[in-house]
């Protein structure tokens, strides 16, 4: 019998284990971990994905009574979090994030306050709202779980702002209350493992061995997504499923699910543009079993909870080696043979680039400082996040990093307004440290490099040795690795169904060049999922002739027929509805064909009641562009009741679609859905003017 002392009690753990959890015994530092947590010693466990993280505070809070707060930011893991601890082991769990709508949000609120919840689940981003984080600063909490610890770390390959509140929220609670923290992650090496025990300090830390002996790894390098397309159609057909397919866009989700599908797989996309409920039941779906495959963003795939994972495949190279480790970490959590594949582009490197240059600012943007503090000297009203978007020009990912390390540093404070957060001056002398944004472009920088590596078969910089696991294993500060034996790196043969004739290659090419491009849905606007028949990122002949064309071609049958054929497969539809433009010749002959060949009425009923500024391609932002239409547009009525379908030339942001939506709702009084048909989807350049 194993117990331990909790200051107020002994508790036999082997037998709490049993009966509440249903588990014989406990895994490799499970015990260990709950045992020094419970004896009153905070801790960082660094363990393989898979290991049983989540035990080591599910158990402890039943122990300890009040709330146990667990911040993560990985929104499907909290659904599967919570219907887990509900519904399998009778812990009354809840969680607060954006997923959500608001009645389901405040529900979870009232159960916490009321101390119905024995673990909460919140995002990061809670953190950074002030009303939000005054009242997780009132609930009774005897234990703080810090999920994906790595993101507290300057030093961590997937480094976040909001994370940097942990902290001081964990400093602050100490003060007031005895209060237990523990931070869990699989991917920290040396220095970053440092810096997060030296912000929650003191702390113990239990680091095990990153070998995965279930696990075999492989590397293909391939030629463009139609090689990649076509292997994982061999890997559907001949290999062992069910697979997580991880790629690095939501346009690249869409575009692989689409192609299984029609190779006749059952797959699915998942990304964080979906509407919740369907995120919701596509995950649900997925752990049942109902998908052969399903192609994600990480959105979804560093919080799904299925243990039967046969393989992971990183579709698009990921940007950092610790990521890589993490994400292949979910096949073969049931101990079960899994394999990790990366599909190997060099062109691929061009993504990652965007996403290190896209989240690191540069000196000069810290003039958002200058701005607020001279809007606060003129009497104007304080500044919102989306005011600092606009007004900077700014890409978003910057402006929020800006922001965060300007409240971090004193420069700003943040405060609410209404139902708003705002941010003011404090009038600190001085200039903002920046130190820790070279050390973010270091760590990403040399991350990427080292992702290179391992995809070109180098292995690790430090051995001598191409085996792929033993790299992963170094990256992360397990200096004691040796070559697994099992990957290709140690000569191993490759995946079954991967060696795929070229003809599967040609089909997947000319899929993708005829596919239209899905038009993300939204919510507010209520625009259903729509279509594009040409993307600016695919630099197609027919997308550059229609740019060119389009303001000179006054008919074009073609594109009528090619936009029919998609529009029929959009769903029922009550009318067609042209945006106005001064631009395309041919609107006026596209919108009257399309909706003869859809057998509805053309109702030419937008019009701009005072012309945007500016045009969208010149601006910044889509902060910038979204303010650029805002209610400019104007629409008459009636119109017939159901579904109209909004047909343009081009779109960007969006924006001008949503501000149609507006029109169409606040000035025709138009209560149904739309869905959204154009020509071409252009990709805006954020933080300077035209398109990719």
């Amino acid at each position: 019998m194993s117990t331990v002392s909790t200051h107020t009690s002994t508790v036999d753990l082997d037998t709490l284990l049993q009966e509440r959890f249903g588990f014989p015994a406990f895994r490799p530092g499970q015990r260990e971990a709950i045992e020094t947590l419970l004896g009153g010693t905070d801790l960082l466990v660094i363990q393989p994905t898979g290991h049983g993280k989540s035990l080591s505070y599910q158990l402890p809070a039943l122990v300890l009574g009040g709330l146990t707060l667990v911040i993560s930011p990985l929104l499907a893991l909290m659904r599967d979090q919570v219907d887990q601890l509900e519904q399998r082991f009778g812990i009354a769990a809840g969680s607060l994030n954006s997923d959500q709508d608001d009645a389901v949000n405040e529900e979870t609120r009232r159960r916490a306050a009321a101390g119905e919840l024995s673990i909460l689940f919140v995002a990061p981003e809670q953190l950074d709202h002030v009303e939000r984080l005054g009242f997780i600063k009132g609930l009774e909490l005897r234990l703080v779980v810090i999920d994906e610890a790595h993101c507290i770390s300057t030093w961590g390959h997937d480094f976040r702002p909001s994370y940097r509140e942990i902290g001081r929220l964990v400093a602050e609670l100490r003060q007031t209350r005895e209060l237990r923290v523990l931070a869990l992650t699989a991917t920290a090496d040396a220095r970053t493992e440092a810096d997060i025990v030296g912000q929650l300090a003191p702390m113990e830390v239990h680091r095990r061995s990153m070998e995965r002996e279930n696990l075999a790894l492989g590397v293909r390098r391939v030629a463009d997504m139609g090689e990649k397309l076509a292997i994982l159609d061999g890997l559907l057909a001949e290999g062992p499923r069910p697979l997580l397919l991880y790629c690095a866009t939501r346009d690249h989700t869409e575009e692989v699910a689409e192609f299984l599908a029609g190779r006749g797989h059952r797959v699915a996309a998942y990304h964080a543009g979906k509407k919740p409920e369907e995120k919701r039941a596509l995950q649900a779906a997925f752990v049942r079993g109902d998908h052969d495959a399903i192609a994600a963003t990480n959105a979804l795939g560093m919080g799904i909870d299925k243990g039967d994972l046969r393989a992971v495949v990183h579709v698009d190279m990921p940007g950092s080696i610790t990521a890589c480790y993490q994400e292949v970490g979910r096949a073969g959590r049931d101990g079960q043979p899994a394999r990790g594949l990366l599909l190997y582009d060099p062109e691929d490197r061009r993504i990652q680039d965007y996403f290190i240059h896209s989240a690191q600012p540069e000196p000069e943007d810290f003039a958002v400082l200058q701005r607020v503090a001279a809007e606060a000297a003129e009497g104007g009203a304080p500044a919102r996040i989306t005011d600092l978007r606009r007004g900077s020009g700014l890409h978003p990912t910057r402006v929020t990093v800006v922001v965060a390390e300007l409240v971090e540093q004193g420069f700003l404070e943040k405060a609410a307004r209404g139902r708003s957060q705002v941010y003011l001056p404090t009038g600190r002398p001085g200039a903002p440290d920046l130190s820790r944004y070279a050390r973010q472009r270091e760590v990403r920088t040399r991350g990427l490099a080292r992702m290179i590596a391992y995809a070109e078969g180098q292995g690790s910089p430090e051995h001598d040795s191409a085996c792929l696991m033993r790299a992963l294993r170094v990256a992360l500060g397990d200096t004691e690795a040796g070559d697994c034996g099992r990957c290709t790196g140690c000569g191993q043969a490759l995946f079954p169904g991967e060696d795929t004739a070229d003809h599967g290659a040609s089909e997947a090419r000319r899929f993708l060049a005829l596919r239209p491009v899905v038009l993300p849905a939204g919510r507010r606007a209520r625009l259903d999922e729509g279509r594009a028949l040409y993307d600016s990122s695919r630099r197609s002949p027919e997308f550059r002739d229609f740019m060119v064309e389009r303001t000179r071609r006054v008919e074009d049958a073609e594109l009528v027929a090619r936009l029919l054929a998609v529009a029929r497969g959009l769903g029922e539809v009550a009318a067609v509805v042209p945006l106005p433009s001064s631009t395309w010749a041919a609107r006026d002959h596209v919108a009257a064909g399309l909706a003869e060949g859809l057998g509805v009425p053309l109702c030419d009923v937008l019009d701009w009641i005072e012309a945007p500024a500016a045009r969208q391609g010149t601006l910044l932002n889509n902060d910038q562009r979204r303010e650029n239409v805002r209610g400019r547009m104007d629409a008459r009525g009636p119109l017939p009741e159901g579904r109209l379908l909004l047909l343009d030339d081009y779109t960007g942001s969006g924006a001008t679609l949503a501000e149609a939506s507006r029109a169409l709702r606040k000035e025709a009084g138009h209560d149904g859905p739309f869905v959204a048909l154009t020509a071409a989807r252009v990709r805006w350049r954020l933080g300077r003017p035209g398109f990719v």
